[in-house]
């Protein structure tokens, strides 16, 4: 019995007891996996927590379209100052007009907002940049360097400041003026600077309906409607007389419930930037001839970002503030000739 209960000799070797489906096998070892790496992670996130990630740069900034110029290192050349954004602290930055490399920023200010270069024609000689904040303090920083010079108490909170000759008229948040010396802050009359009335406003420079710029002998008006869809119309004028009037192919950006008109002169041209007539938001440029009205070009001008701040015109650049909400400002020169960017800066890391 023994003997036939044993295999014979030849006899095929009985098959193994079938094992789970090579699928299972599968989704086992994906589960003993994704365990592990759950263990994994449990362990390292409570040994060594996520690192704080690292501080951003502010944005620029331009309260008041306060976009000035000073020769901030000595090459004869403008060199835009603006502010550094602090809603709550701010700081004054130069950078290069040439390259768009920083040149200095200044001490942090509380709640930025007015700001001027009141004297660019005598920066050789130690210019003056003039800012205020909310505290009813005109604060002088040296062109050159950023540093303090001076600090002149005021009457009020300064709102808007322009410029005379070695000296400027600020006005005061509540409406009221003073005057200040240039050379050390006194408090003095200014008659050589624009009066109040011109300087103040409950809008913004941009929001100016028209805007007027001289090409030359020719004055070039820039208009839109004050209802309905805000088309741009550009007109040249001479001696009074009409040389030409067209719409252009763009209409102006809204902020603020009112639209924004950004018309500078340079390089021979009338430049206008504008938003697309269809959908009213993606970014146009234009150069117009100041004896014709032809465009010498019309161009997207998607590169700028998604909305305007400020825009105007120094040495052989036009200089532009602008942005996106999410990565912020950047002021960049834009080549009149041709619409292009020649350089782009943002704001540097603060100290």
């Amino acid at each position: 019995m023994a003997g036939a209960a044993a295999a014979q000799p030849g006899a095929p070797a009985a098959a193994p007891a079938p094992g789970p489906p090579r699928a299972v096998k599968v989704l086992l070892a994906v589960a003993m996996v994704a365990v592990g790496v759950g263990f994994a992670v449990m362990f390292f996130a409570r040994v060594e927590p996520p690192r704080d990630p690292a501080p951003q740069a502010r944005h620029l900034s331009t309260q008041l379209d306060a976009l000035c110029f000073v020769d901030a290192n000595g090459d004869d050349a403008p060199d835009p100052v603006l502010w550094q954004d602090g809603k709550t602290r701010g700081r004054v930055v130069a950078v290069d007009g040439r390259s768009g490399q920083w040149l200095w920023a200044s001490e942090e200010l509380e709640k930025p907002d007015a700001l001027a270069c009141p004297d660019l024609s005598t920066v050789l000689a130690g210019g003056t940049v003039l800012a205020g904040g909310e505290s009813a303090t005109l604060h002088a920083l040296d062109a050159r360097t950023g540093k303090a010079r001076w600090a002149a108490s005021l009457p009020g909170v300064p709102d808007e400041v322009a410029g005379g000759e070695g000296c400027a008229t600020v006005v005061m948040k509540d409406g009221s003026a003073t005057g200040v010396q240039l050379d050390g802050g006194a408090v003095a009359d200014c008659p050589t600077a624009p009066q109040p009335s011109a300087i103040t406003g409950q809008f913004w420079e941009r929001k100016k309906n028209p805007q007027v710029v001289h090409v030359g002998d020719v004055e070039v008006v820039l208009t839109t409607p004050a209802e309905g869809p805000p088309r741009l119309t550009a007109e040249g004028r001479r001696g009074g007389a009409s040389l030409w009037k067209r719409e252009l192919p763009a209409r102006a950006p809204r902020s603020g419930g009112r639209p924004d008109l950004f018309l500078v002169a340079n390089g021979g041209a009338a430049i206008v930037l504008g938003v697309d007539v269809v959908e009213g938001t993606d970014l146009r440029i234009l150069a117009l001839d100041p004896a014709s009205g032809a465009s010498r070009y019309e161009r997207a001008a998607g590169y700028l970002g998604d909305r305007l701040v400020a825009a105007k015109a120094a040495g052989p650049y036009v200089y532009v503030v602008s942005g996106a909400a999410v990565s912020g400002a950047a002021l960049r020169a834009i080549d009149p000739a041709t619409g292009g960017t020649v350089w782009r800066a943002t704001a540097p890391q603060p100290p």
